[in-house]
């Protein structure tokens, strides 16, 4: 009796312990969309509606690569893949084609976020 009593708690314990964890990944994760939107709208120039549907977006796009990449017997790589392409659906409908350009030539690297200074 006393055995089923502690695993019980135990098992009470690690649930707790792992709905914590998903809450604080949840926010580390808003707080990353939040300086990454941020700095694009600065950068590119997109109005505060485009900004709002691109946290949400962003947020959920990385809550599922997360999903994704902590599933055990799941075909990751596809699952990830399938979740790129589907965001970047969604930044086309959300952007203008040449906010969307900036955007991804940003996020991708093609271009730099801040011009280097010759001294």
């Amino acid at each position: 009796m006393k055995k089923i009593l502690v695993l019980s708690i135990l098992l009470l314990t690690i649930i707790g312990l792992s709905a914590q964890q998903s809450s604080i990944i949840e926010k580390v994760l808003a707080n990353s969309v939040e300086e990454k939107i941020t700095s694009m709208q600065e950068l590119i120039g997109f109005d505060d509606a485009q900004a709002q549907q691109l946290r949400e977006t962003e947020l959920n796009f990385l809550l599922e690569v997360n999903k994704a990449e902590h599933c055990f017997l799941c075909k990751k790589q596809k699952r990830i893949e399938k979740l790129k392409q589907e965001r970047d659906t969604e930044l086309q409908k959300i952007l203008e084609r040449d906010q969307y350009i900036k955007y991804d030539a940003i996020e991708n690297k093609r271009i730099k976020k801040h011009p280097l200074w010759a001294k």
